[in-house]
């Protein structure tokens, strides 16, 4: 069973996208803290069709338009924070006399987008199509991460490397080791190529910062 974990409240780019999680007043169990995790892939709907059907709270990438996202941070939003005025409940009492205030406060996580699904199947890059605010977002199986990263031949493949390299974010190499490590645990028989490309990234990631 996949989840929900949100929906879509902001972007920052063409394929950057900030997702607000699904709180206590929004559904009756927060998603896992495993469903958003740094590095997690997740499907993100396109008009007109949901990624996630209603009904079952699933739906596989062959059934329905979407992007495909990773996980790459994570950030919280807690307006009471700056708010240095006199409290006339305590936090317990909140959800009673002013539920309001609890839904004031959210958890986003930032979505860099991968690559998408239509009818043609499962593509790498940059998506031509875009989300909009309120998509549905959610977790994708083992299975379909290891479909969206196999090429032709059946072997593991990371065409969107070089955009996440240039998205100029110090996160970014952390992410595409977590992502080759998720990869070496689905494509076995590739560990070798998949090291290889793991001590590339690195290796990067500690000569670029010195210039």
């Amino acid at each position: 069973m996949t989840h929900r974990i949100g929906v879509i409240a902001n972007s920052n780019s063409h394929i950057d996208y900030v997702c607000q999680l699904f709180g206590p007043m929004d559904q009756e169990r927060r998603p896992p803290p495993d469903a958003y995790a740094f590095g997690s892939f997740v499907a993100i709907s396109l008009p007109p069709f949901p990624a996630t059907s209603p009904a079952t709270e699933q739906n596989n990438t062959t059934g329905a338009p979407c992007l495909i996202g990773v996980v790459y941070n994570s950030m919280l939003v807690n307006p009471s924070f700056t708010n240095l005025g006199p409290r006339l409940t305590s936090h317990s009492e909140q959800a009673v006399f002013s539920p309001d205030l609890i839904d004031e406060t959210a958890m986003l996580v930032g979505l860099l987008a991968l690559g998408w699904h239509d009818e043609t199947g499962l593509q790498q890059g940059i998506p031509r199509p875009s989300a909009e605010v309120g998509a549905t977002v959610r977790c994708l199986t083992e299975e379909e991460v290891r479909q969206f990263h196999r090429d032709r031949n059946g072997r593991p493949a990371l065409r969107y490397a070089a955009t996440l390299l240039a998205h100029n974010n110090p996160l970014v190499p952390a992410l595409l080791v977590q992502i080759i490590d998720h990869l070496d645990a689905l494509f076995p028989e590739e560990k070798a190529i998949l090291q290889v490309m793991r001590n590339n990234v690195a290796w990067k990631s500690i000569v670029q910062p010195a210039g």
